[in-house]
């Protein structure tokens, strides 16, 4: 089969169809023209990675499970399968505590952005308090001192190179499918809601180690827009965060 007929059938992008074969969980042949010519077998074993993939196993674990299902019996595969979904579920109620938490400081915030009085006259302090009772102003110090400006973040990643190889790996993972989109000093990519919870943890382990990029995520019902931006300097790094698409072979 080509390309396009296993991209139909299965209803995978032919992007991503490329993606996986650079990343050895799909392999296909090479006809005499360079075109792609893919076994039968393709589509099952692209049925046993989309159901991976929508239980948010990150590309690694999936890797090591698509290899168990081509060369070793079911129980074997399922002995794989139930501790990488128990570590999967740990960090999703993880995720939920966290969430439960912003959303009990933004009802917070919306009762206390209500509760403020209706001014003709600008804002002032008392607004940045919506999250958090407006403490106490600190007394002044007997000998004022200039404040020290933030150093801002280095241009640099603190990942080992195989770690960010591996990092790269995930987000291709990841963004595989969404299109790509110049933003002023960033990109922006439009993803299903299903890849939230997966994106938002890539995103605050990028801030650990790269924290000159910045991330906003856009809800839009089924969907949402993954926006990331970087200093001018640090643009061909990001290039190498985002996917691009390939030739049409």
């Amino acid at each position: 089969m080509r390309i396009s007929e296993v991209s139909a059938r299965s209803g995978v992008p032919a992007s991503t169809l490329r993606y996986y074969e650079a990343e050895g969980l799909l392999p296909a042949a090479r006809a005499e023209n360079g075109y792609r010519e893919y076994e039968p077998t393709a589509l099952d074993r692209l049925a046993f990675i989309a159901q991976a993939k929508h239980l948010d196993l990150p590309l690694s674990s999936v890797r090591e499970l698509v290899d168990a299902w081509e060369s070793e019996p079911c129980h074997s595969v399922r002995a794989r399968y139930r501790p990488m979904m128990s570590e999967r579920a740990a960090q999703v109620d993880d995720r939920i505590a966290a969430l439960a938490a912003l959303r009990g400081t933004l009802t917070t915030a919306i009762r206390r952005l209500d509760a403020l009085p209706d001014r003709e006259e600008p804002c002032d302090a008392g607004c940045t308090f919506l999250d958090r009772p407006r403490a106490a102003p600190p007394a002044l110090p007997v000998v004022p001192e200039a404040p020290v400006a933030p150093s801002p973040a280095p241009l640099a990643c603190s990942l080992g190179s195989g770690d960010v190889e591996a990092r790269l790996a995930e987000w291709h993972d990841a963004l595989s499918g969404s299109e790509r989109r110049d933003v002023p000093d960033g990109l922006r990519m439009t993803l299903p809601l299903t890849h939230l919870a997966r994106i938002t943890a890539l995103a605050a382990a990028e801030q650990e180690c790269c924290a000159f990029y910045a991330f906003r995520i856009d809800l839009h019902g089924p969907t949402f827009d993954l926006t990331i931006t970087a200093p001018p300097d640090a643009r061909e790094m990001l290039d190498r965060l985002v996917p691009t698409s390939e030739d049409p072979r």
